[in-house]
């Protein structure tokens, strides 16, 4: 069952990027309770520009199109290159899910040339997105490090891009589905935030605190954040890491649907220590200081042990 888009915030950015700090805090604090709330929200004005935008999609989608695709096959030890339809699971009790995907890591030192990248103009598009997404990431992590009374650079200083993670999703056309079946299932992110980029197709759902599915359709010039278990746990839970899932739609399954993720992960041996803001006597301590890797190792395994 899924109801209509509610209790999504839709925040701003523009006093946050140009403002005096009176300003910025408010927006802080906005995007503080939104991912407190729920844990997703909407930004506008983040400082993408719209033609860039226009064509990372462009291009990512005459990647699909082509069998030039297959050239990069994914590699786990890099966490790059290309998965096939059914190649993932993100709910181990659904059928695999249905969508391909182009996947790249720490993209400022991956190497360029054939041997990486399936043609240059992909290459060229991607590390160009690549750097003013983080920008957009870095924003909305400095704003909880203002709402946090933290530095502002406590954030930015831990994720250096050794696991910032750019990943375009393409949803095929499909004329049947198993019973079960999603486009993405059922899943919360490992890390700190999610930037994801929709196309005009919809699909994305949410999962309310009351266990129903929102609908989180796409909305010109915004762009969807959600916080991942990573930052749920710095937060002593205090930031919701939400389940969130893909759903089949008309206009997807006659067309295909497209969007662009990136998860922007802290460096592995950031010591993951809980915020002195988020313990209070109502909300004691729940977890001792564990590594970034550690933590998203165990996630990892966590999801494996459900097979």
């Amino acid at each position: 069952m899924s109801v209509e888009l509610s209790n999504l915030a839709v925040i701003d950015m523009s006093a946050f990027r140009n403002g005096e700090n009176t300003e910025r805090k408010k927006v802080a604090n906005k995007i503080y309770n939104a991912a407190h709330n729920i844990g997703f929200l909407y930004l506008k004005n983040t400082g993408m520009p719209y033609d860039l935008l226009e064509k990372t999609f462009s291009v990512s989608n005459n990647l699909f199109k082509s069998d030039n695709k297959v050239r990069i096959p994914f590699c786990t030890n890099r966490n790059h290159g290309y998965t096939a339809i059914k190649g993932e699971a993100l709910d181990p009790s659904k059928p695999a899910d249905l969508k391909e995907t182009f996947t790249s890591r720490n993209i400022e030192r991956i190497p360029s040339g054939p041997d990486y990248w399936p043609n240059p103009i992909f290459e060229e598009t991607m590390r160009n997105f690549y750097k003013h997404v983080r920008l957009i990431a870095s924003d909305v992590m400095s704003a909880f490090a203002i709402a946090l009374d933290m530095p502002e650079s406590f954030f930015e200083e831990k994720h250096t891009g050794l696991t910032q993670t750019l990943r375009i999703l393409h949803y095929p056309p499909v004329k049947d589905i198993s019973e079960g079946q999603l486009g993405a299932g059922a899943h919360t992110d490992f890390g700190t935030i999610t930037i994801l980029f929709q196309d005009s197709k919809g699909g994305l759902q949410v999962q309310h605190l009351n266990g129903e599915w929102i609908d989180a359709p796409p909305i010109d010039g915004t762009v969807v954040v959600n916080t991942g278990d990573l930052i749920s746990r710095w937060s002593n839970d205090f930031f919701k890491s939400t389940p969130h899932r893909v759903v089949p739609r008309p206009a997807a399954m006659k067309n295909g649907r497209l969007s662009i993720a990136f998860f922007s992960d802290p460096d592995p041996d950031v010591i993951i220590e809980t915020f002195p803001r988020c313990i209070t006597p109502e909300n004691p301590q729940k977890y001792v200081p564990i590594t970034a890797g550690e933590h998203i190792q165990k996630r990892i395994l966590a999801s494996q042990t459900k097979h």
